[in-house]
């Protein structure tokens, strides 16, 4: 990423900076009791959320967000046919670029060169090793793996070790294992133990006894969810992770759910509601 480009950035974010200031709240009014030592893990959703005006799970979208003070990011994960995995959300390139297809059924180096469809110029689509591989520090951030299955295959039992075998060798390799969660199915968490992933599993879908009976490390619920579902799974320590804060208020109606975990497409106002802004 050039400099300019890194500039422009940073201009965007102190921009949505200045539109939120008059919004936020006193940090003290949105402590959280979890598992995780009360303290909340705040990850940007794609990057720097859907509002953003660089398109989500890019480098343009990711970077930022680490560098203001988010614990990482919730990222879309999909495989080649030559099982590398890539950063894209939806099924068909041609959604969001100016390629066309389902990833699955392309070689990497058959899609690497391929532009987003967005307003700034060479906004490419990345692998996951080109997003490990620029970031400083990167055993000091989060990310969560929203496990994008091609749908002719999403229930074949070898193309999901494949997916795994995947993500394993990539973790592996940057010594990441504990600092990727993945999402998921029963079957997809439960195959990833089998294979053994040191990754944490967040299950979607199930209930939070199916997570208890499974030995789940946690469940996956919207903002939407009951603060008695929450609080049965803490009682019995499932850790939650939670989406679906598209706002400010969002992000506060979030915190009285005390998840241990927080997808946010409005990390700025929620970083500064807590006093976790990274101004420098």
């Amino acid at each position: 990423m050039s400099l300019k480009t890194r500039k422009q950035i940073v201009l965007y974010c102190t921009i949505f900076l200045m539109l939120v200031l008059g919004s936020c709240g006193k940090n003290e009014d949105y402590r959280v009791t979890n598992l995780n030592h009360n303290t909340l893990m705040i990850l940007g959703h794609r990057g720097m959320g859907e509002y953003f005006p660089y398109p989500g799970n890019t480098l343009e979208a990711i970077l930022p967000v680490l560098e203001i003070g988010a614990d990482g990011s919730e990222i879309d994960i999909q495989m080649t046919k030559d099982s590398v995995l890539v950063l894209f959300h939806g099924d068909n390139l041609k959604l969001r670029t100016y390629c066309s297809g389902e990833i699955y059924h392309y070689n990497w180096d058959e899609i690497s060169n391929c532009n987003y469809t967005a307003r700034q110029p060479d906004v490419k689509l990345i692998s996951l090793e080109q997003l490990f591989s620029h970031i400083d520090n990167l055993t000091e951030y989060y990310f969560s793996f929203d496990c994008k299955l091609n749908s002719e295959f999403a229930y074949d039992d070898a193309y999901r070790r494949t997916f795994l075998r995947a993500i394993k060798r990539i973790c592996d390799q940057y010594q990441m294992g504990k600092n990727v969660f993945i999402e998921g199915d029963m079957g997809f968490l439960l195959l990833a133990r089998e294979l053994r992933l040191e990754n944490k599993g967040f299950v979607i879908g199930s209930s939070v006894n199916d997570a208890i009976k499974n030995h789940i490390f946690g469940i996956g619920a919207s903002v939407e969810t009951s603060a008695d579902t929450i609080d049965y799974a803490h009682e019995n320590g499932i850790y939650v992770m939670m989406w679906g804060a598209k706002s400010d208020i969002g992000n506060k109606q979030a915190l009285k759910l005390n998840p241990d975990i927080l997808q946010t497409d409005k990390p700025i106002p929620l970083l500064m509601l807590l006093d976790r802004m990274n101004h420098e």
